[in-house]
């Protein structure tokens, strides 16, 4: 895989869960909160979050020796916010919700940085992902 190729599938990677991420965090932010939408908006996040681990961490996609390791381990390290999504989305009170939100462990994003900086990407999460 190029370069090239190599940034347009790492954004076709994370680019999903980057916009679900966004979304979580205005219907959260969102007063008064809506307990429905919010658990809906992290359960999604949940699942865009193992996505995309699974997408790069896909065999079949053969990283530049430049970025294989820094792909190995942001995947790695999203299991922290696909846990920490899971735990959201599965609060059933208003008041757990927003506590397992300001519990919420981010993982180390410096990572996701550094990918983009090797691929010549921006490194703005949210301009570089066009919202679906």
């Amino acid at each position: 895989m190029t370069l090239t190729e190599a940034g347009r599938y790492y954004l076709g990677a994370v680019c999903p869960s980057n916009i679900l991420a966004d979304k979580a965090n205005k219907v959260l932010q969102t007063e008064p909160l809506d307990l429905a939408a919010a658990r809906k908006a992290t359960a999604a996040l949940r699942d865009g979050y193992r996505t995309t681990i699974e997408g790069l961490s896909d065999p079949a996609a053969k990283w530049p020796g430049s970025v294989k390791t820094d792909v190995a381990t942001l995947a790695d390290n999203m299991y922290v916010e696909l846990s920490s999504a899971a735990n959201v989305a599965s609060q059933t009170t208003e008041a757990n919700l927003i506590s397992a939100w300001n519990a919420w462990e981010s993982s180390p994003s410096a990572v996701a940085q550094k990918i983009r900086v090797k691929l010549n990407l921006p490194s703005d999460t949210s301009g570089s992902c066009p919202a679906k």
